[in-house]
């Protein structure tokens, strides 16, 4: 077997070996050519320092990195890691990072990130093998809207045309890199942005994605969302919609999330390795 950058290989061999690595998976997983190159393109996903597993001409395993800036750090965010199940427990996780490290930090990128479901306890184990540690806790949540009508003098806009500065004062935690400006950024032309204001102040947003329905942004004024959350979420269209990566710590999220019914389907770690332990 090989160990080379993906650089040179179709997205379309990713995509269907991605969806072979994941057919077993924790949740179920059928990700499409399009869904996969808008939301890595977004990412930032570098192919050259990304890398595959391949025995003979078959990609069987493959490690794509996202190049970008964490904070003020520059890191190597792991996209999606898989190995097809006729390949595992062989070490090609650790054998991917071997060689993707030496190229990183060559590349001048010392740290890489990645997000790990938190009751997959064989891959914690094995990114902890490698050298990750657990920083943060995520919750997700999913949730059909059926819509609910309030009564509220609270204005309501909806716009396709904003700027994420006009929510920096309303951040109840610290995005997930996914979710941070410069990410979503590139596919802006498919997000919508739901504010609330009270007179001219704006006291409350989200931001989804208007075909998949995924909520990748939303705050409250003061992270009081027992006055603003009902009235924000009164505001969103009919639909299946999933918010990501909420922090475990911003506990008036969750309890409000709670008190809406929303299903907290599952909880991710956050977890970074810093490439100068490898030394």
């Amino acid at each position: 077997m090989e160990i080379k950058s993906l650089a040179h290989t179709p997205i379309s061999t990713i995509v269907s070996t991605l969806n072979h690595a994941f057919s077993d998976y924790f949740v179920p997983i059928n990700f499409t050519e399009e869904y996969v190159n808008e939301r890595w393109v977004a990412s930032g996903v570098d192919y050259t320092l990304s890398f595959g597993v391949f025995d003979k001409n078959e990609l069987v395993g493959f490690l794509i990195h996202a190049i970008n800036f964490y904070r003020e750090t520059k890191v190597a965010y792991n996209a999606s890691t898989g190995i097809i199940p006729k390949y595992r427990r062989q070490g090609l996780l650790t054998k991917l990072y071997e060689k993707a490290i030496a190229v990183l930090k060559e590349k001048g990128i010392q740290k890489s990130t990645l997000e790990c479901i938190t009751n997959n306890e064989r891959a914690i184990a094995a990114y902890q093998k490698v050298g990750f540690s657990i920083d943060k806790k995520y919750h997700l949540y999913k949730f059909e809207w059926k819509g609910i009508e309030v009564e509220t003098e609270f204005e309501i806009e909806t716009k396709t045309d904003f700027k994420f500065s006009d929510f920096s004062l309303l951040q109840n935690y610290l995005p997930s890199i996914e979710n941070q400006d410069h990410f979503l950024e590139k596919y802006k032309h498919n997000l919508i942005a739901l504010s609330i204001f009270d007179t001219k102040e704006r006291v409350a947003y989200l931001i989804f994605h208007k075909t998949s329905k995924r909520i990748h942004r939303l705050g409250v004024k003061n992270n009081n969302w027992e006055k603003y959350g009902t009235v924000l979420f009164s505001g969103l269209p009919n639909g299946n919609y999933n918010i990501i990566n909420i922090d475990s710590e911003n506990q008036n999220m969750h309890k409000f999330f709670k008190k809406m019914n929303f299903d907290n389907y599952i909880d991710q770690y956050d977890m970074s390795f810093d490439f100068a332990k490898y030394d």
